[in-house]
């Protein structure tokens, strides 16, 4: 029987066809002082649901209670619902700093950069506000405590502006691309890959979700490499619009409305609300500059500056030991699956 390290040495010549230019690898850290995120950003969202005053019998007796139509009295217990829509739109300009990182590979034999793990803060630098408004339609209804009548006609509300508390951008997909030289070190790139925006506004104090949002991460700009270090600095143009309908409850929030027949008083609802539909659209420039290092090599693995069969030996007894290390493909596992992934690595070299 061949001895097993024969026997993986023998899987070196299948497991190469898996690796194509590994390049050298960078982790790269998004610089937050030379980084941002400047343009408009638009939002807007629909809700439907219900409105009730926020009366009850123990713990709220003196407060308002509501109920559909406008004519007819109270019972001595009755606080009902009434059907509502409830919409935020809010549009301005951003100006925000960016800080995060990702995975650069850099072929620069066969003229190829991919970028991984790309990770960004779009608000590093603390929440935005933006002018909002907010229009509430209601069935016609009324209220006691106090009482007053309210048509069924959209009323906009003077809210002022609203905090957008997150922002943030993660790839989905990998970024990969060409490589010009334009002099030894001094290299030209682009590279297209697929993101996926995410966010949190706050209205009336909750917050909500902005959904999950396909992304066009398409990075281009200059990469400068001094001897283990690298230098990026990219400028991508932004122009994305999505629409999504989430049909995602809200949880439930108060709402105190002022008195429209009579006018002077308030009226305190709570608002129990569906999220429908969400419009986001985003124009502008997000500019980066990155900084890198060469990663550590995973195909040395003893570390001695070398790749050779020592290596292979060295993983392997890592590998029967079940130490930690010999997880090379990083699922949380010990198998075989990181032999094959180790000499894909190894026959690709550093």
């Amino acid at each position: 029987m061949r001895p097993f390290h024969a026997f993986v040495l023998g899987l070196v010549p299948l497991a190469s066809f898996a690796s194509v230019g590994r390049g050298q690898v960078y982790d790269c850290v998004i610089e937050q002082s030379a980084s941002g995120l400047t343009g408009s950003l638009g939002f807007a969202a629909d809700t439907a649901g219900t409105l009730i005053g926020d009366w009850t019998a123990d713990a709220n007796p003196t407060g308002t209670r509501t109920k559909p139509g406008l004519f007819g009295g109270f019972g001595s217990n009755e606080n009902l619902p009434v059907s509502v829509g409830l919409g935020v739109a809010l549009a301005g300009n951003l100006d925000t700093a960016t800080a995060g990182g990702f995975t650069l590979t850099l072929d620069i034999g066969a003229g190829l950069v991919q970028i991984d793990g790309f990770d960004a803060d779009l608000l590093a630098g603390g929440g935005a506000s933006i002018p909002a408004t907010i229009s509430i339609a209601p069935d016609s209804f009324r209220t006691k405590q106090p009482d007053s009548a309210y048509i069924g006609i959209p009323l906009d509300l003077p809210v002022g502006e609203i905090s957008i508390d997150a922002l943030a951008l993660a790839q989905t997909a990998p970024a990969i691309g060409a490589l010009v030289e334009i002099e030894p070190g001094h290299y030209s790139f682009a590279a297209a890959g697929l993101a996926e925006l995410t966010g949190s506004v706050a209205v009336l104090g909750t917050p909500t979700d902005i959904p999950p949002t396909p992304f066009p991460l398409a990075l281009a700009g200059e990469i400068v490499v001094v001897g283990d270090t690298v230098t990026i600095t990219s400028l991508q143009s932004v122009d994305q619009s999505d629409v999504q309908n989430p049909d995602q409850s809200i949880p439930q929030f108060p709402l105190d409305l002022p008195t429209i027949l009579p006018p002077g008083d308030t009226a305190h609802l709570l608002m129990d609300l569906v999220l429908q539909q969400v419009s986001t659209s985003l124009v502008g420039d997000l500019s980066l500059v990155a900084t890198g290092s060469a990663a550590a090599c995973a195909a040395d693995f003893d570390g001695n500056g070398a790749v050779d069969t020592r290596d292979v030996l060295a993983f392997l007894n890592a590998w029967a030991a079940r130490d930690g290390s010999a997880d090379a493909d990083g699922n949380g596992v010990i198998d075989t699956r990181d032999v094959i992934s180790f000499l894909n690595s190894w026959s690709g070299g550093c």
